[in-house]
């Protein structure tokens, strides 16, 4: 998906909270602010532009990780929402408890909701996609909530017999779940398949699909993609394969993308 006018404001929102995150250093905030104005074409999608921002805020300041802090808070968050939940019986269930997974983020706001949404969209189609041939699964995380939040649908699979990776970026990116975050709080002791993209871009652009994901992405397995970056990012090149997007619509440049409407939850297949 291409960048859009609405996605100026929340880019620029991006960059004012990872500048302040970062210490304010003098002359950080303007010159990312200007970077926004070169970056801001039509031939770019809204992660692109963002990762350039967050590589340019992160070589200004030298903060690493501005979001790590954030993402802690948000990991404790989803760890007591989910105890109150019961992920269900069936796959149909298992995708609503995800969707709740990527309801809250410390960029755009939002918290955990105390009961799980209603799925809009192509919930009955998914559920087949992720159930058809194929005996792989490649999950594309997201946030720090989804993680938790999509635990349930990873093992509630690996009891039908599939092999479930799930896919987060190697470095800090945003408050996206990344390498450094699984190894620090040792997850890979609550799912030991967790693989990387490799980079610290948001979302999941073409050049990322290498090595163990490409080698998933062109597999008969489902492939499932959480949240809006990844959408903004694959959509330029899901004809090559069919993709389950899980997701909480949270802009309206997405939400006339998916035909849906702000603040709905929805599966969504391609």
């Amino acid at each position: 998906m291409k960048v859009q006018e609405p996605c100026r404001a929340c880019l620029e929102g991006l960059v004012r909270k990872t500048t302040a995150l970062s210490g304010n250093a003098p002359g950080v905030l303007d010159s990312s602010l200007s970077l926004l104005e070169e970056l801001f074409t039509g031939d770019a999608t809204p992660p692109e532009i963002a990762g350039k921002l967050l590589s340019h805020i992160r070589r200004r300041t030298g903060v690493w990780d501005p979001y790590a802090t954030l993402k802690y808070r948000e990991h404790r968050d989803a760890l007591a929402a989910i105890r109150g939940f019961h992920g269900g019986d069936r796959l149909e269930d298992l995708l609503s408890l995800s969707a709740l997974g990527n309801s809250t983020d410390y960029f755009t706001g939002g918290t955990f909701a105390n009961e799980v949404p209603v799925v809009q969209g192509e919930v009955d189609r998914a559920a087949a996609a992720i159930s058809g041939e194929g005996r792989e699964v490649l999950v594309l995380g997201d946030n720090m909530g989804d993680f938790v939040f999509d635990l349930p649908l990873v093992r509630f699979l690996e009891k039908t017999g599939r092999k479930v990776f799930y896919a987060v970026r190697e470095h800090p990116a945003q408050n996206d779940l990344s390498m450094e975050d699984v190894r620090r709080l040792g997850l890979q002791r609550l799912h030991p398949r967790i693989i990387s993209t490799g980079t610290a871009n948001v979302g999941l652009p073409r050049e990322d699909i290498s090595g163990e994901i490409e080698r998933l992405w062109k597999g008969d397995g489902p492939v499932i993609a959480k949240g809006m970056g990844n959408f903004e990012t694959i959509s330029e090149f899901d004809g090559e394969r069919q993709v389950v997007y899980i997701m909480k619509v949270k802009c309206p440049a997405v939400a006339r993308a998916v035909g849906s409407d702000i603040g709905t939850y929805i599966a969504h297949v391609r």
